[in-house]
């Protein structure tokens, strides 16, 4: 199943250098470690059919924690886990196009659909659910039974849950039902009764399936209550539409709640909007992580002002010590600044953030965290102060001390200064040329040069070219052209190619890696947010009934948060009235 001996990666992945970060190198570990507990989960034992195709990726993750986690003793695993996982897991399942975890599979063809952040995230969730449930070793022994059954043969998800079943109470057929079979996430509400003297009488906790259906997901995870000289913590079993948390009654009413603290739940739990700041105090990184995730995931449900979560994120990242959570917090700056605020509050927000960035760089701060904030920077540096400081960085003539840069740092600042129409773009792409070693990265970026010129019949020709499959040959190469014609700054410009990119998306599956569809969409339709891409999204989707409905799903995917925009404007509309 995955050919042994054979297995393919990308250079940049594996060959790092003295710029990388412990995150990168931990990240190349577990790539490693993945694709070698393959051996067991994909080739020892094989699914039966691509129904079942999520099994062997899901294992070869779960083993790659298990095999290098010990090996980075330095690093919050739980934190690491719950970063990478969460916020991807939920940027699908929150979407109109998510699906369960196990699929059916009819036509081989679609086999490539099958994939993505559902297997790769959600999964990897619902299995240290399950090991959470069971118990380590009573999980283990199940999975050595699993193995030893059906080494060099071929098994299905309910065989292993037979396996899996001996070793538990829980009824694992009905767990898996929901958890596996059956797509979406709860959404959580509370209610909290106090007595007299200010202690709390009851407390319940309501679960409701985001789709509207009657899913219920049963899930063990912490609750945290927090008080001025400590902190209380209370597990939290959950397995119906209302649970009461028993263990909560006669505790002080608490200053702040915080919802699945230890990082195990799954799903959008209540949040503080009026005492959002005391996010900043919360001492534990994984609750503190969490709480970060469940802020985005509320404010894309209209819980919360996007703007207020922008503020939030800008004024934690002046705190932040942690490599991977200012990594978090950098890329949901980002993502609300290019999606979910307006022109006028980017206008408004941009300077500041840029100005912080710089100041920040400029301290004294450990060179992975620099690395990080320079992304950030180099993100929304468009500005002619921003624009000029970072080509300056560029060219050298500003050092800023412990910021480790490599040549694809250099060459990316060079392009990125093109993309934000640097005076003297010209000359700095001639020279950032020049200054490629490898003659493959040299080809990548004569490849990309059009997608990056100031002259829209340049960019035009560029794209119109993108028809022709020959010219999509270097998938990862046409994605990166891709996301410099559709970024946002040029979006009256190239708003343009969204319907051709639409219309073509049948055809990319069809010569594209199994990778290329979503990817397309995500730097085509996915990039936008405008009423006028809306309209253009539903308009193909009305003319395009027979649509291959794996491809409609990655599309309502790819196109989750333009759709999400234009509800909170009506929200906004509506409240403005």
């Amino acid at each position: 199943m995955e050919h042994v001996g054979a297995i393919q990666y990308r250079e940049g992945a594996l060959f790092l250098d003295e710029s990388a970060t412990e995150n990168q190198r931990l990240s190349r570990a577990k790539l490693i470690a993945h694709e070698t507990a393959h051996m067991w989960f994909g080739d020892l034992v094989t699914m039966d059919w691509f129904s079942d195709v999520w099994m062997k990726e899901v294992f070869a993750n779960f083993m790659a924690d298990k095999i290098v986690n010990p090996v980075f003793p330095d690093i919050n695993h739980d934190l690491a886990f719950m970063v990478t996982h969460y916020p991807r897991a939920y940027g699908e399942d929150r979407t109109l196009g998510t699906n369960p975890i196990r699929q059916n599979l009819e036509n081989l063809n679609d086999a490539g659909s099958l994939y993505g952040s559902i297997i790769y995230n959600k999964a990897p969730i619902m299995m240290r659910q399950l090991e959470t449930i069971m118990g380590t070793a009573s999980f283990q022994k199940g999975i050595q039974a699993y193995i030893k059954e059906y080494e060099y043969g071929n098994a299905v998800w309910n065989d292993l849950v037979e396996l899996l079943d001996k070793e538990t109470k829980t009824d694992l057929k009905k767990w898996s039902e929901i958890w596996v079979n059956r797509s979406s996430r709860p959404l959580f509400q509370e209610k909290i009764t106090y007595n007299d003297d200010g202690t709390i009488d009851t407390f319940e906790l309501m679960q409701e399936a985001e789709d509207g259906s009657d899913g219920i997901w049963p899930q063990t995870f912490d609750i945290s209550m927090v008080y001025s000289d400590s902190v209380h913590k209370l597990t939290a079993t959950v397995s119906k539409p209302k649970n009461a948390i028993e263990n909560a009654a006669g505790l002080k009413k608490p200053k702040a709640i915080i919802y699945n603290s230890n990082g195990l739940g799954y799903g959008v739990f209540p949040i503080d909007t009026e005492n959002l700041d005391a996010i900043l105090d919360i001492e534990d990184e994984v609750a503190r992580g969490y709480t970060y995730i469940n802020a985005y995931e509320n404010a894309l449900n209209g819980n919360l002002a996007a703007e207020t979560l922008f503020n939030l994120y800008q004024k934690s990242l002046l705190s932040e010590k942690n490599e991977l959570l200012v990594n978090l917090i950098s890329g949901y700056l980002n993502m609300l600044f290019w999606t979910y605020l307006t022109e006028a509050q980017q206008e408004k927000h941009q300077s500041n953030l840029e100005n912080q960035l710089i100041r920040q760089l400029q301290s004294d701060l450990p060179p992975n965290i620099k690395k990080i904030l320079f992304g950030s920077f180099q993100s929304i540096a468009y500005s002619d102060s921003g624009n000029e400081t970072l080509y300056k960085i560029w060219n050298k003539s500003i050092i800023i001390p412990d910021l480790k840069l490599n040549e694809d740092d250099y060459t990316r600042m060079a392009m990125t200064l093109a993309l934000f129409e640097h005076p003297d773009t010209t000359e700095i792409l001639e020279i950032a040329k020049k200054n490629i070693s490898n003659p493959d990265k040299r080809e990548r970026f004569e490849f990309l040069l059009p997608s990056l010129s100031n002259e829209p019949a340049i960019r035009n020709a560029f794209f119109e070219s993108l028809k022709d499959a020959e010219n999509r040959e270097k998938e990862n190469w046409t994605l990166s052209a891709l996301n410099y014609l559709n970024h946002p700054l040029r979006h009256r410009e190239t708003i343009q190619y969204l319907k051709p990119s639409l219309e073509l998306l049948d055809e990319i599956q069809k010569t594209g890696d199994i990778f290329f569809p979503k990817g397309w969409l995500n730097n085509t339709i996915g990039k936008y947010n405008s009423p006028e891409s809306y309209q253009i999204l539903q308009k193909f989707i009305e003319a395009n009934p027979d649509l291959n409905p794996a491809l409609l799903k990655k599309l309502l995917q790819a196109s989750d948060d333009l759709r999400r925009m234009q509800l909170l404007r009506k929200k906004v509309d509506v409240s403005n009235n």
